[in-house]
């Protein structure tokens, strides 16, 4: 309907293709669903292998019959009959037990219950009752205990335990001490999903009589049991049973799974346990219960645990620690704090860490004199931990430490409030970026490169026209650079340096050249072209080398013709790499263009180095007439495996190409890179590309 509106609306646009659109749309339309008659009849002779169309057909009126009590009335009377039908093949009947488990009704259920003992149908009847509601379905499993055998039986009893029938508990009791050990751990199993009074005392009871390859299965369902009364808010009953299964005769997992019982249970027997294992010689254990650490609750916990770090190996303490730290409870920061002088460097270590994720306003100076003196993993373990610290007034207070702290101190300070991205300091960071030590003076501006705005930005550049030292200048020149580049208006950022770049001294007009090199733009083009005139050879070397990393192609004229007449060898080198660099930065300009700009490049290349850079910038041109640049470098021993990786990559953008002639061309490129190239990987890519152009 929409389409033909469309069309209507749109007369004087699409008239001529109404018809077209109308035959379409007959042919989509899908083709009539069979009537549930026809669709149970056709599914009655299926067998695996053949085409599941049927199925799919009652798949569908399964589904669409949802909300539709009379379709799906008569679909569960039509599956109902498959079952005892005499000429419904095994295939039909299984998948009838499959869609009865979706739609069945208690009227399915005895002719899922005969099915029952019959092997090959069995699981699908069970598939069938499980999903069933009502209590006809648990009682038609229950009766089928006493007429199944070996592997059905199990299978009842594995479907009595998913339906949770505690009337079914009595007669799983019985089965506990089975001769087959597969039947005896069966029905354990399904009485720990049953739970109850009834599962409980028979599993307690079947702890020693059941058969021993059927006990581990016992164990486990007992603590289900405990489970079940932990969530009936019995926690003192389950307490009991974590107890009796916490024995040291017990095997491990079990002890394991009774220790998180009672931490699940929030008995006040978990902590004595938790300590003693803590403290025992058993490393497995002791990390066991380290995890448990974590999920205890209470100031009063954290504090005995705590209190534990001093009795315990440097292994435990480390686990003890990351723990205590993981609890988050500020009870434990005491002891943690004294660890940080433990005579053990990992713990040490690990009480350092520990530190930023507990660790308040009073800690901040033992992290600042390690981070900022002391070595290794301390050193670095301090420093992370205070740019981690959380919690109100922990900037603030930082940053007071500033005041009459020693130089490396400061400088310390001046990272941490960097990394902590605190705004607040930017008048610290200025200040201290005139600091009388040098150190302190390259992180302040380290940090005012990090969170510094376009109100820094003359700052910065003051300091670097004023730094004399090399490591301070890069430091203001790299932080100029930041600033700017997060300033949206491109001439705006440059003002400050085009402004401070007259006066320079001669390095810091190299620096200044070099922010301009990176930010770009009209303005800075222009000063960086007339200092390529100035009569200090290393500012012009730098106004050179500002060009080659400019940030579009702009520069490309300027570096082509210093690639002609710079006068130094090396500098006509730096220039043509960077002008083959242009030619590859994004622009408007037309194909024929860049290939003509390519040839140049490669014209004036002398050395095999640049000629491979051009190779590499040609490999990216999606033109027929770039393969016939490249082609030729096959012969060149220097070039033939730059240019067969080009030619590679040309065959991956042209391989929709459609002349005849331009097909051929790439083709005897390719096939003459898997004949001649030593390169396993390039002839494989490039014998993988021919496909295309041997069409």
């Amino acid at each position: 309907m929409s389409r033909r509106l469309y069309g209507l609306g749109m007369v004087g646009l699409f008239v001529g293709c109404l018809g077209w659109f109308a035959g379409a749309a007959c042919a989509a339309e899908a083709p009539p669903k069979p009537s549930i008659e026809d669709a149970l009849k056709a599914m009655t002779t299926y067998k695996y292998g053949q085409s599941r169309a049927p199925l799919v057909a009652v798949s569908d009126l399964v589904r669409d019959s949802y909300g539709k009590a009379d379709e799906r009335k008569k679909l569960t009377a039509g599956l109902i009959a498959l079952l005892g039908a005499a000429d419904a093949t095994p295939e039909c009947k299984k998948f009838a037990c499959e869609q009865l488990s979706i739609i069945g009704s208690p009227e399915a259920v005895p002719e899922l219950a005969k099915l029952l003992p019959v092997e090959d149908m069995s699981h699908m009847a069970r598939v069938g009752l499980e999903r069933i509601p009502g209590p006809e379905a648990s009682k038609a499993l229950r009766d089928a205990l006493g007429g199944v055998k070996g592997k059905l039986l199990i299978g009842v009893i594995g479907s009595i335990g998913e339906r949770r029938d505690a009337e079914a508990a009595g007669a799983l009791a019985a089965l506990l001490n089975d001769p087959d050990p597969a039947v005896a751990a069966a029905a354990a199993i399904a009485l720990g999903k049953i739970g109850g009074d009834v599962a409980t005392k028979a599993l307690a009871e079947a702890r020693t009589k059941a058969p021993e390859k059927a006990r581990p299965a016992v164990a486990d369902a007992y603590l289900r049991c405990a489970d079940h009364l932990v969530a009936a808010q019995k926690a003192e009953q389950a307490a009991a049973i974590y107890l009796e299964m916490y024995a040291a005769t017990e095997p491990r997992n079990i002890r394991i799974a009774a220790l998180r019982g009672l931490v699940y249970a929030k008995s006040p027997k978990a902590m004595p346990l938790i300590t003693e294992a803590l403290t025992g010689a058993d490393a497995e254990m002791q990390a066991i219960a380290t995890s448990f650490v974590r999920e205890t609750k209470g100031e009063a916990e954290t504090k005995a645990f705590a209190d534990l770090l001093p009795k315990l190996s440097p292994k435990g303490q480390v686990l003890l620690i990351g723990a205590l730290a993981d609890r988050g409870d500020a009870a434990a920061l005491p002891a943690i704090t004294a660890a940080v002088k433990s005579e053990d460097a990992g713990v040490r270590v690990a009480a350092l860490q520990a530190l930023g994720q507990i660790g308040d306003a009073a800690t901040i100076p033992l992290l600042v004199g390690i981070a900022s003196a002391g070595q290794g993993p301390e050193r670095q373990a301090a420093g992370t931990s205070l740019d981690r610290l959380r919690g109100q007034g922990i900037d603030a207070a930082i940053l007071k430490c500033m005041d009459g702290a020693a130089p490396n101190i400061r400088a310390e300070l001046i990272r941490c409030l960097a990394a902590r991205r605190y705004t607040e300091a930017m008048p610290t960071f200025l200040k201290a970026a005139e600091d009388a030590d040098a150190g302190v003076r390259v992180d302040a501006l380290k940090a005012l490169g990090t969170l510094g705005d376009e109100k820094a930005l003359p700052a910065v550049v003051g300091f670097l026209v004023k730094a004399q030292a090399a490591p301070e200048m890069a430091a203001a020149a790299t932080a100029a650079k930041d600033i700017a580049a997060r300033m949206p208006d491109p001439d705006k950022r440059v003002e400050p340096v085009l402004a401070a770049l007259p006066g320079a001294s001669e390095a810091a007009k190299g620096c200044l050249l070099t922010v301009l090199g990176r930010l770009g733009g009209p303005k800075a083009i222009e000063a960086v072209r007339a200092s390529l005139k100035d009569d200090k050879e290393p500012v012009r070397e730098a106004a050179l080398r500002a060009l080659t990393a400019w940030p579009d192609a702009t520069a490309a004229p300027d570096l082509m013709k210093l690639a002609k007449e710079a006068e130094k060898p090396n500098l006509r080198i730096l220039a043509l790499q960077g002008y083959v660099r242009a030619i590859g930065l994004p622009s408007q300009r037309p194909v024929d263009e860049t290939l003509k700009m390519y040839g140049e490049a490669m014209a004036l290349a002398t050395r095999p180095e640049e000629k491979r850079l051009v190779l590499s910038g040609l490999g990216d041109v999606k033109a027929v007439a770039a393969v016939k640049m490249v082609a030729p470098c096959l012969d060149d021993a220097a070039l033939k495996t730059e240019a067969a990786a080009a030619i590679v990559k040309l065959a991956g953008h042209l391989r929709d190409t459609k002349g005849k002639e331009d097909r051929a061309e790439i083709r005897q490129a390719l096939e003459k890179v898997t004949q001649e190239i030593q390169d396993k990987r390039l002839r494989d890519e490039a014998a993988k590309a021919l496909g295309p152009f041997k069409k």
